[in-house]
């Protein structure tokens, strides 16, 4: 509406244009330079709206390319070499009431005006130095290749060697060695979150070997105390919950074997390209394997609405707003945590402070359309898993003779048992006033 409103608009101006013109300020017979002269005004006129922070009508007179074509409607607001017909100049001299720019605070001047007529019918030369730059959506940090950077002096440990570079730019000097036991403690809450026993401490301290420290930070990597520590930070960037959230919040008794997972891959020091194809597609490319079918519980980690899923049918708008917003977090987990960016606001529009479209993002979505996620029993031991099976299959058949042997019964029986059937059936109906006098789940129980 927008859009036909200003094409609108536009059209009356060039049919208003013989009187407007003699009502315009005339052109300045001064020299007129962009920078000194017409960049002031458009900065503390203009830019308030067709700016950096905003862009009305997707104009922005800050980029040269956006100014001189005209943002959403593609036509010129600025026509180089004829003043009086360029809608800028209309807008300014605030004709139209409607489409007077500024629309709130001073007025331009006449000598302004003056000014931008003279630089428009100079042809509106506007060096390209003096353009503001869009900025590239893909240059973004998290997608840069990742590059060693030289080591700015030699030292023992380089991650030393850039703090000292950085301590020595603002004239600062490294703190005073710890001791011992201090050492000992923070390796100890670093790795494992525990603190460690008096025994311990007295052995760290008794070590006078020059490799005591690595030695106990090889220790302490190799215990299952550090996959334990490490993974609950993990757990925490994927959103991990061990209850469904929501109103009901109903507890989720096979969340755990993803937890557990999660500890493994870490005391397993797995590789990270591995640790990110398991949790995302395990089950296809780690067919039947222990951790291709744990791992994905990455999928499912984050909230899940009860209600809306199991409780409301897809057909219903509920349902498929529980539906959409369950892909959304699939969606939202998996770029917030292996890309450090967030999605979810380019449901609606292309995200403004993140690299991703629209378009991106519902070609993410797409490729979770086809998941949902349920209950699902699970045997990490294969023995059991193989056992369980073969119990299920033995079930089935069972049934099936069971079925087999009732239905020939059935046809022996005949309308006599038809008629027992049907008696069997009115005994178990509760009476008509049992729902009032018992309430409406008790009718329920008793069905």
């Amino acid at each position: 509406m927008e859009t036909v409103i200003r094409y609108f608009l536009l059209f009356a101006l060039a049919v208003h244009v013989a009187p407007a013109h003699a009502q315009l300020p005339p052109a300045a017979t001064r020299t007129v330079d962009f920078e000194k002269d017409i960049q002031p005004i458009f900065a503390t006129k203009c830019l308030k709206c067709h700016g950096v922070e905003k862009q009305k009508s997707g104009y922005r007179l800050d980029i040269k390319s956006s100014a001189l074509t005209g943002g959403d409607v593609h036509a010129p607001n600025i026509v180089p070499g004829n003043s009086a017909k360029s809608p800028l100049i209309q807008f300014v001299a605030g004709f139209d009431k409607n489409m007077k720019m500024p629309p709130a605070g001073e007025a331009l001047s006449n000598e302004q005006i003056s000014l931008l007529r003279r630089w428009i019918d100079d042809g509106a030369p506007w060096p390209e130095n003096a353009s503001a730059k869009i900025a590239d959506k893909k240059d973004w940090w998290s997608l840069k290749p990742i590059v060693k950077p030289p080591v700015p002096r030699a030292t023992a440990n380089l991650i030393d060697a850039f703090i000292l570079e950085k301590l020595a730019e603002k004239g600062l000097a490294m703190a005073a060695q710890a001791d011992a036991r201090t050492l000992c403690r923070r390796l100890y809450f670093d790795l494992t979150g525990l603190p460690p026993t008096p025994e311990e401490m007295d052995a760290f301290v008794a070590d006078k070997s020059a490799d005591a420290y690595e030695k106990l930070a090889d220790k302490l990597l190799a215990s299952p105390r550090y996959g334990e520590r490490w993974a609950r930070h993990w757990l925490d960037v994927v959103h991990f919950g061990e209850t469904h959230g929501y109103d009901k919040d109903q507890p989720r008794p096979n969340a755990w074997p993803y937890r557990d997972y999660v500890i493994r891959a870490f005391n397993e020091d797995r590789p990270y390209t591995r640790f990110v194809q398991e949790q995302l597609a395990g089950d296809v490319l780690f067919p039947g394997t222990r951790d291709g079918i744990e791992a994905l519980g990455f999928i499912s980690a984050g909230p899940w609405d009860l209600i809306g899923h199991a409780e409301v049918p897809e057909s219903k708008i509920d349902g498929k707003i529980a539906r959409h917003l369950d892909r959304d977090d699939m969606v939202s987990n998996t770029i917030n945590t292996f890309t450090s960016m967030t999605a979810h606001c380019a449901q609606c529009h292309d995200h403004k402070f993140d690299p991703i479209s629209q378009e991106d993002y519902y070609s993410l979505q797409a490729n979770f359309a086809a998941l949902d996620r349920a209950d699902k029993t699970y045997d990490d031991d294969p023995a059991i898993a193989a056992r369980r099976l073969a119990l299920q299959t033995e079930q089935r058949t069972l049934r099936q003779r069971a079925d087999e042997l009732k239905n020939k019964a059935q046809a022996q029986a005949g309308e006599t048992l038809v008629a027992l059937d049907k008696k069997i059936a009115e005994f178990k109906t509760p009476a008509a006033n049992l729902a009032a006098q018992f309430g409406y789940h008790a009718e329920l129980e008793n069905r």
